[in-house]
Order: C-alpha cells, then sequence, then structure tokens
C-alpha cells in the first residue's frame, strides 16, 4: 500500500468498479467479492448512494448514471448491452428479456437476457429474422414514421415460419395498425412453435430506433397474465427511452 493511499476511498471506487461490471449487486455479494466486512460494505454503500453515485433497488444496488463517473462513456451509437433497464425488466418477470433493431426489413438482436440476468447471453446477438416473424419487428414496423414505413413494406416478402404466421399483406397492415394503436405487440407462436412473445417500442426522441420483449413457453406466458406482463414490458421500454436519452 502507497503512503498516499486512501484506504476508505480506494474502497468506495473499488465498490463504483464492480457495479460498473455487474450492474445489480446486494450487499452480501459486494462484501464477499470485496472482502470487506458487511458493516464497513454497508458505510461505504449508504454514503455512495447518499451522494447519489448508486441506487437502491429493493436489496440490489447499482450505478446512477444520471451522476455517476461513467456516465460520460455512452455514446452517441448505442450499445445495448450496457443498459441497466432491461436486467431490471428481467428480475421484474423472470423471463428472457430480448431488445431488436431493424435492420431492412430484418430484426437484428441487440440484446439477450437470461436468468440470473447478470450478463447478456452473448451467442445470440447479432441474429437475424424476418422482421414480421416477431413481435419485436411487428412493433417496430408499426410505429416507423410514414416514409420509412412505406420504403420498408415495398421489400418486404411475407414468408412463413409458423402455420400462426401473417401471409396476408392486408390482414398483415390492419394487425399492424391494431398494435400501433395499442402500444404493444404479441406474437403467438408466429415465429417458433410453443413460445409466446410480448414486445413494446423504444424511442429516441420521436423516432422508434429499436423494441424490447419478453418471450418464453406458453405454459408460463399464459394468456390470463398477458395484461400483467404487458404493462411490465410497457413499463421496462419506456425505462429504456429514458435511459437512452439521458
Amino acid at each position: 500500500m502507497s503512503k498516499y493511499e486512501v484506504s476508505t476511498l480506494k474502497k468506495g471506487l473499488q465498490i463504483l468498479d464492480l457495479l460498473k461490471i455487474n450492474r445489480f449487486l446486494t450487499l452480501t455479494e459486494i462484501s464477499d467479492t470485496l472482502q470487506l466486512n458487511k458493516t464497513t460494505a454497508f458505510r461505504l454503500l449508504h454514503t455512495l448512494e447518499d451522494m447519489d453515485y448508486i441506487k437502491k433497488r429493493d436489496k440490489y444496488f447499482e450505478l446512477n448514471d444520471t451522476k455517476c463517473l461513467f456516465a460520460n462513456e455512452r455514446k452517441t451509437s448505442i450499445d445495448w448491452t450496457i443498459l441497466h433497464s432491461p436486467y431490471r425488466l428481467g428480475m421484474s418477470v423472470g423471463e428472457n428479456v430480448y431488445i431488436g433493431t431493424l435492420d431492412g426489413t430484418d430484426l437484428v438482436m441487440k440484446q439477450i437476457i437470461r436468468p440470473p440476468f447478470k450478463e447478456p447471453f452473448h451467442q445470440g446477438i447479432g441474429n437475424r429474422s424476418p422482421s414480421h416473424h416477431n413481435a419485436l419487428g411487428k412493433v417496430i414496423l408499426a410505429n416507423l414514421k410514414p416514409d420509412e414505413q412505406k420504403e420498408t413494406f415495398s421489400q418486404l416478402t411475407l414468408t412463413q415460419a409458423t402455420d400462426q404466421t401473417f401471409v396476408d399483406q392486408e390482414l398483415f397492415f390492419h394487425h399492424l395498425e391494431v398494435v400501433k394503436k395499442q402500444g404493444f405487440a404479441i406474437d403467438d407462436e408466429e415465429r417458433f412453435l410453443g413460445v409466446r412473445c410480448i414486445a413494446a417500442p423504444v424511442f429516441r426522441e420521436t423516432r422508434v430506433i429499436a423494441a424490447v420483449a419478453i418471450a418464453g413457453p406458453n405454459e408460463r406466458i399464459k394468456k390470463s397474465l398477458l395484461r400483467g406482463l404487458t404493462r411490465k414490458v410497457i413499463a421496462g421500454s419506456k425505462e429504456i427511452t429514458k435511459e437512452i436519452s439521458s
């Protein structure tokens, strides 16, 4: 240890570094990882929270990006894997979380989070699928500006993945009008049999730039649960919109 080192400051900065990497940690996880006794860890966390460098949600601590030293690392080009909001959505619903963007007529996966919601599922990030096959793509298509929508639709071919996939163009366009009005999309086995998905749009200013969704087997995402889960997905999309705008 350097004679100029301030050990308490060092420990506080170590906590910030740890939360930068892990996003959400409990008091026990922080004290165990940094080999601090719980009393010291509690006092450090309380001080950082009091100064708005971190926030506490239930039993989890996370960085406060509006104040934290690492907030300036955000770039104009969005790194969807560093956002905190999708992790909160995953922990809230207990299902896989997906973020996708539109590239031409393809839906491109930008983030996938699976339980225990600690890190991205990198193997699936970058995967592509036809945008009309899933709720993510449908909710983005529904919220495009008229000129963007017209250009995209002129290139869109309604290929079939399952018996539930939209293949009738007129029916699909009517469906997208409903999706835009209600503010969310559901795909019920439209891409994969036995899988149900709920998605909501993510905006930057007034332009849709992505969508966030939860997906899981029908026996878990039951029709009787759709209303409550949809509310959580919409709330999650608003949190993401707010986070990328800060």
